[in-house]
């Protein structure tokens, strides 16, 4: 192979090695990088040193490609374009395509499914409190699924609960060939006023929180981390 050709491959290694770590495992909140380099919980928030190992493999492997003789004609503005618009997703969507590969083989039903983002918010007045929930999940696997989901309430929350989870309405659904869905639902707390004060004096917010997917045939949690 041409001393170019290896560069080539090279420099794209580095930058496929840099998705690959930031991939989100099956059922896991973190990408494989933060397993290995967990977020940090400080005073002032979440510090994730994780992202440097990726960022410094991306810089690495498009300043390589700047210095390559085939690409001396070319403007290094046009080939970091090319890297973002282009091979980045090209790439992911090669990892997207080798973890739906994965499901189909082990014919998973729910378990193809994951928890791309989920976003919890408390609001409160004299009047009522609110929690409100936004899901998106995405379907790994080539078939539909259908499944009620559970939220399992941080600490902070359940102790003025009188079940420690709550039970959305309905049926869900997901498509698959990686469609997504956004699902959101409100719960409304019956608190007294010293319960609403004291649950937002508390920081509910950096307590864990699991849902669950299920049917009669299959379940499965999924842990959102604090942090």
């Amino acid at each position: 192979m041409h001393k170019g050709d290896v560069n080539l491959m090279k420099y794209l290694g580095y930058i496929f090695l840099a998705l690959i770590l930031t991939y989100r495992l099956p059922q896991n909140p973190y990408s494989i990088i933060q397993n290995i380099i967990p977020p940090i919980q400080t005073s002032n928030g979440v510090l994730y040193l994780s992202g440097i190992v990726p960022i410094i493999l991306i810089i690495l492997g498009t300043t390589g490609l700047f210095k390559l003789e085939r690409f001396s004609g070319q403007n290094n503005i046009f080939i970091f374009i090319v890297v973002i618009v282009l091979i980045i997703p090209l790439m992911r969507w090669t990892l997207d395509i080798t973890r739906t590969a994965y499901h189909l083989v082990r014919d998973d039903g729910l378990k193809a499914i994951d928890i791309e983002d989920s976003n919890i918010s408390l609001s409160g007045s004299d009047i009522e409190t609110i929690i409100k929930v936004n899901l998106e999940l995405k379907n790994y696997s080539k078939k539909d699924n259908i499944f009620k989901i559970r939220i399992y309430y941080p600490e902070s929350i359940k102790k003025h609960m009188d079940k420690n989870f709550y039970e959305f309405d309905g049926y869900h659904s997901t498509h698959g060939r990686r469609n997504k869905i956004n699902i959101e639902e409100k719960i409304e707390l019956d608190l007294d006023e010293n319960e609403t004060d004291e649950l937002f004096e508390s920081e509910w917010f950096w307590e864990d929180i699991e849902y669950e997917l299920y049917n009669d045939d299959e379940s499965i949690i999924f842990i959102q981390p604090g942090i």
